[in-house]
């Protein structure tokens, strides 16, 4: 059986601290397996904290501290628009299908800012 370093050590044994970063909706485990207070900024995916969220560079969906100054208006625009399409679906009680779509084919990453000049 091939099995990983949490599930085989316990905590109390452990040499592991923090959390684990993981690829998937958890975003980040503990030592339990158990999704962290990790979110995920939908634009950079990168890993934010609660306090990250309170920054007023914070924009659901859209940026975080770390992206703000690196997103493009199109960007922006195009985020703003997908977390607009979620929350109408999420409401509406369905899932946004974009977002597998985009998961899949990457469409939604950070994509580096033009140069001027």
């Amino acid at each position: 059986m091939n099995s990983g370093y949490l599930e085989d050590v316990k905590s109390e044994d452990s040499m592991w601290q923090g959390d684990c970063f993981v690829f998937d909706n958890r975003v980040a485990v503990d030592h339990d397996l158990e999704k962290s207070g990790y979110d995920q900024c939908h634009a950079c995916r990168m890993p934010i904290t609660e306090e990250d969220k309170t920054s007023d560079k914070y924009q659901r969906g859209v940026s975080c501290p770390r992206c703000y100054d690196k997103i493009t208006i199109e960007q922006r625009a195009r985020f703003t628009e997908q977390q607009r399409q979620i929350d109408l679906a999420k409401k509406r009680g369905g899932l946004y299908i974009g977002s597998q779509a985009e998961r899949n084919t990457g469409i939604a990453k950070l994509e580096p800012k033009e140069r001027s000049g």
